[in-house]
């Protein structure tokens, strides 16, 4: 994408976090769409893929951190979840006082069905790159969220 000019005819430098994001969004809303037409919504495919993928239940602040989505949005997240059966909460095993939440069968068999879709979507947007390219992209996000991502306290989900 050009840089805009609103510097006087200087270039503007490539804010590489902005293009990401934007890729992000973009693939984001096409896997949104192919969700929808399920009848489901991408937020529950996020907390359930982090949820599948953790196996193991998790706090609410963990669920919070891994799918990027605020707390008390994904606290009304998880009541509707857990209202369709998809998501168990209960108190945590080492904390009391914290909420856990873990798959329910429902659950596992819901982001089965939805993985597909996902899986679709992600090789829809690297087919662009050769196997190569697509190894070196895999080593650069490793190395680019060991830059700057914030140490986790626990192992990583994603």
């Amino acid at each position: 994408m050009p840089a805009l000019d609103s510097m006087g005819g200087e270039e503007e430098p490539d804010l590489v976090p902005f293009r990401l994001n934007r890729l992000m969004a973009a693939w984001n809303t096409r896997l949104e769409a192919l969700l929808a037409e399920r009848g489901a919504g991408f937020a529950q495919w996020r907390v359930l893929m982090v949820a599948a993928r953790a196996g193991r239940a998790l706090t609410i602040v963990e669920l919070a951190a891994h799918t990027l989505v605020p707390h008390s949005t994904l606290s009304r997240q998880i009541a509707a979840m857990e209202r369709d059966g998809l998501l168990r909460r209960g108190r945590h095993a080492a904390d009391g006082r914290a909420v856990s939440v873990e798959l329910t069968a429902r659950g596992r068999a819901r982001y089965r069905e939805w993985l597909p879709l996902a899986l679709e979507e992600a090789e829809a947007g690297l087919a662009a790159l050769d196997p190569a390219e697509r190894a070196l992209l895999l080593r650069l996000i490793d190395r680019l969220e060991g830059a700057v991502a914030p140490p986790q306290t626990s192992a990583s989900i994603a």
